[in-house]
Order: structure tokens, then sequence, then C-alpha cells
């Protein structure tokens, strides 16, 4: 057991693999263990090579690895070795006392650190990482992953899970019980005075924002803006679709890309809309279980969501009636825009997520697990 410290005098050392813009759970986390009076510094990957190296982001130290420019799955895998080298280096050079590792492609450089460094680990799963790699690599190599994460969570002094279905995957792996923190925003995010679209149409807006990958029903929904000329499509992100989106936008008013928004930026066009949507394909298991931000997100402003039959994400929208649920076909979407078509039914919806926004789905509610559990380590 390690002397234990005033906590003015610990420094939390987080491990990230993306470039942090920054990662809306992340930097939650940390700007309420610097509150809690920690000292935060994020070690992460610019892959793309095209963010500032060295910073201070609202108090958070950030110090950002380069590599060669990674763009898609090969050039990933490729990179990857040298970004964890380079990972362990820069940390072991890190004067800190806690080292918390953001999902699994970190959680081997945090096990090293933690070991030879003498500090506690704290392992953060936002997804099921075997699972929402499924479909882009050898399924071989899904399951060694599966596999590696089951033996490395046994050496975190403690689990963080994004919620409670992922907590079951990690449990009978882990020493002590996981603490789930889901990716709820705090309300004081919320824009007060976003500027409203003018609007010369009365189009439904749907808006989507996030990962523009595969399994999202993006291209289906795309199309169908398209060809029914039901709504107006409004899309935010980055991935491998985000070419297709550019392209169908430039072909039809009725589609609008964005590219990448900051979370400022995010949050003003999803309350400018009338709908979010949240759907994931279910035969995707990190899709059944994983919950996007937008969910809570779009709770939180009172805008209604589409969500997807057979995931987590649908079950929480059917709970709270804050959104439709629906099994994927273009009929069944076309029939969920026309009933969202009604202001009332809208209002009704929107005003369900709001108020369980308020009373469970919150950062105010999710912080206080984050910080009893950091309380908890023994120096």
């Amino acid at each position: 057991m390690f002397e234990k410290k005033d906590p003015a005098e610990k420094t939390v050392l987080m491990l990230l693999s993306n470039e942090y813009r920054p990662d809306p759970r992340v930097e939650r986390e940390a700007l309420t263990l610097l509150s809690e009076g920690y000292r935060v510094k994020v070690i992460c990957w610019d892959r793309k090579c095209s963010r500032v190296a060295n910073e201070f982001s609202n108090g958070v130290e950030v110090e950002r690895i380069r590599t060669l420019s990674v763009k898609e799955i090969r050039s990933f895998i490729f990179n990857f070795p040298f970004f964890m080298i380079k990972m362990i280096l820069r940390a072991l050079r890190t004067n800190c006392n806690i080292v918390h590792s953001h999902d699994l492609d970190t959680l081997f450089q945090g096990v090293i650190v933690s070991k030879l460094k003498g500090i506690p680990l704290i392992y953060d799963a936002h997804e099921h990482y075997a699972s929402m790699v499924f479909e882009d690599v050898p399924h071989l190599l899904s399951n060694f992953l599966d596999s590696f994460e089951k033996s490395l969570v046994g050496k975190a002094d403690i689990v963080i899970a994004a919620n409670e279905r992922i907590a079951e995957i990690l449990r009978d792996s882990s020493r002590f019980e996981p603490v789930v923190v889901m990716n709820c925003i705090d309300l004081r995010e919320l824009p007060n005075n976003a500027k409203q679209r003018s609007r010369e149409h009365d189009k439904l807006v749907v808006f989507y924002a996030g990962s523009l990958e595969p399994l999202r029903y993006l291209v289906e929904v795309t199309k169908l803006a398209i060809s029914s000329q039901a709504f107006i499509l409004r899309i935010a992100g980055s991935g491998r679709l985000a070419d297709y989106i550019e392209k169908m936008s430039r072909e039809s008013s009725n589609v609008e890309f964005f590219g990448y928004l900051s979370h400022r930026q995010l949050l003003d066009e999803l309350k400018n809309a009338d709908v979010s949507l949240c759907l994931l394909d279910p035969k995707n298991k990190n899709n059944r279980i994983g919950i996007p931000n937008r969910l809570f997100e779009a709770m939180a402003l009172g805008v209604p969501v589409v969500a997807s039959e057979g995931t987590l994400t649908g079950e929480i929208v059917k709970k709270h009636s804050c959104g439709l649920v629906l099994e994927w076909s273009e009929q069944n979407f076309l029939s969920a825009i026309n009933a969202l078509r009604d202001p009332a039914v809208r209002k009704k919806l929107g005003a369900n997520g709001r108020m369980v926004a308020e009373k469970e789905y919150n950062w105010e509610s999710m912080k206080s697990r984050l910080i009893a559990a950091y309380s908890s380590l023994s120096f």
C-alpha cells in the first residue's frame, strides 16, 4: 500500500488514443478532478498530425504524440505500436501519482506505467472495444482483444464503465466492483442563446452528430432524405462515410453536411433540430450495449430521439418516453418521421427527456461516483 497524500499533491495522468479536441467524456472527468484539487495531464494521439503538440486546455495539460498520419484501418494498425511505445516513454517521464487509461487501446500502456512507477491504475471503458472493431478486423483478432482486455482488467485498482452493460462484461475480470459513470452532459454546458436558424420550409429537421461509420443507417437515411423529400437531414462528424455524405450534400439541398463541429457548435445545431438521430444496427454487440452521447444531450435539450429496437439506447428511450424506437426499414423510419411532424408529440417527448435528464441523466449525478472512486484510492 502507498503512503497517503493530500489531494493537492496528486497528479492524474490520463492516457487517450484520440487527439483530445477535446473528448467530451474525458474533459468532463478531467475538469471534475481539477475542481477536486487534482492536477490533470492528458497524453493523447494526434493521428492526423494537425493539432498543437502541447497546450493547456481549461487548466488541463495536454501533450500530443505524433506518428505517421492515420487515415484508415491499415495505417492505424501500422502506427499503433509506435504510438504505444511513445506513450509509455512519455508517461514514464511524467511526474504523476495516478494513471487513468481511457479504453482498451491505452490499457496496456497504463499497466506498464502503473507497475514501473508503483502508482494506482484506473481503467475507464467507454466501449466494449472488441465488439466495436468486430466488423473491421478479422474475428480472430476481435476475440483476442476480448481476451486481452479480460487479462488486463484485473490489474486496475479501479474500473470505470460508461454504462451498466459494459460493467457486466468487465465484472468477472475485475478485482473490484466496476463504477458506472455514464456520458451524461453537464446541464451548465447547454446553450442558452443559440442562434435560431431561419426556416424557409415546413420539413422536419433531423440531426445526427458523431462517428460517420457503417452500422448507423447513415447511408440509408441520407438516401431517404433525398428520395422522399420528407425531411431535412443535417449531419456532423468525421469517419469513413464523410466523403459520401459530403457528396450527397452537394447534390441535394435536403442533406447538409457540417464536417467536424466543436461541442458547443454541435449543441447549438442539436438545439435547432426537431429530431435527434440515434440509430444503431443491433447486429453489432457494441451497438446493442453502447449509448451515444447524443442521447443524453438531446434529452437535456428537450429534443425527441429516434432510436433502434434491440439496443440499450432504445430501451432508455422507451422507458422514459423521450422519442420513438423502431426496427429499421424505410417504411418504419418514414412512419416515425410522419408521427413526429406533430408539434404536440415532439413537445411531449422532448419534455419527458428533459425531465429525466434533470433528475438522473446529468453530470452532476455522475461526477459524485467518479470523485468517490478516486477518494477510495490509498497511497
